[in-house]
């Protein structure tokens, strides 16, 4: 009993003297995540990564994981606050989400790159999405320690999960699973959740392939060149219809509608790299276009970019 009540002293103490520290930490982290989010979609969807918020882990649950682990190893003493930070290295926590499992990998690729880090030091990292926990949980994390003006470097827990992914933690109340929980989960709880674990992956898959397969759609490779298709002058008239960030939809005079791709406004624009669209197609432009068709769908080629 005396050994619990000095242990949550330790944690009370470590509350008072290091809030403040934490809490900046993760301010700084959540800036950082920004950046690489900016960094990492360029002109792409921002919304496919998301840094959602942070918390500190209640004190609690520190207190609670600590008494465990003490439990456990007999050998283990904690009479400092660094004692109890160098314990329980996720009190300061930050989860991103991702649309989809390709952009989970991105991100976790990036939080492991040293290159990235800057001052901030990869302490570990676990993958929990191949294989997934035994719960059915699934997720990447990683711990950075980060340099703080409150004295000692503060460690922090980054979980980088796709939307799926986090919604299985709420929908099947993943706290049950936790060391120290106060309820168990039955064996029908545990079968339910490992079923819907799945087929939440099973979605995750089939968004990452519908990503690249729109990605196909949108951007494919051309056939012919530009310059041999004003040669031909085999083009015919389109109006666009509606026009966004990777394509553009038009119309030709028979009423058939075919995609705009950014690559070939990329060629007529001389830019490198990624391109908007409407920057350079606008709704109603008439243009002067070529037809390709394939397998997956119908295309128009414009031969000039609009004068605006």
């Amino acid at each position: 009993m005396r050994n619990e009540s000095l242990l949550k002293t330790i944690v009370e103490r470590a509350y008072v003297e290091r809030l403040d520290a934490w809490q900046l930490a993760a301010v700084r982290i959540k800036h950082w995540l920004t950046e690489q989010q900016k960094g990492l979609l360029k002109d792409k969807d921002i919304s496919r990564l998301d840094v959602d918020g942070h918390r500190i882990k209640d004190a609690a649950r520190t207190l609670a994981k600590l008494t465990e682990k003490t439990e456990d190893d007999p050998q283990l003493t904690i009479t400092t606050t660094e004692d109890v930070e160098d314990q329980i290295r996720d009190i300061v926590g930050i989860k991103v989400l991702c649309k989809s499992p390709r952009d989970q990998s991105m991100m976790f690729a990036a939080l492991r790159d040293p290159e990235q880090l800057g001052s901030f030091e990869l302490i570990e990292w676990k993958d929990y999405t191949d294989p997934p926990k035994a719960s059915g949980y699934r997720a990447c994390h990683v711990t950075l320690r980060i340099p703080s003006d409150q004295g000692a470097p503060v460690f922090a827990e980054i979980q980088v999960k796709t939307r799926l992914q986090d919604a299985w933690s709420e929908l099947t109340h993943e706290d049950m699973y936790k060391p120290g929980a106060a309820m168990k989960p039955s064996k029908l709880h545990g079968e339910f959740a490992r079923a819907m674990a799945n087929m939440l992956a099973t979605v995750d898959d089939m968004a990452d392939t519908l990503a690249v397969e729109l990605t196909a759609l949108t951007n494919p490779e051309p056939v012919v060149e530009i310059d041999e298709l004003r040669e031909q002058d085999s083009g015919i008239d389109v109006r666009v219809r509606a026009t966004g960030p990777k394509y553009a939809l038009a119309v030709d005079g028979s009423g058939r509608q075919g995609l705009i791709p950014a690559f070939a406004i990329r060629r007529l624009s001389s830019q490198k790299g990624t391109i908007k669209v409407n920057d350079f197609i606008h709704l109603d432009d008439r243009l002067r276009a070529s037809v390709e068709e394939d397998s997956k769908g119908l295309y128009y080629i414009p031969l000039e970019l609009p004068e605006h």
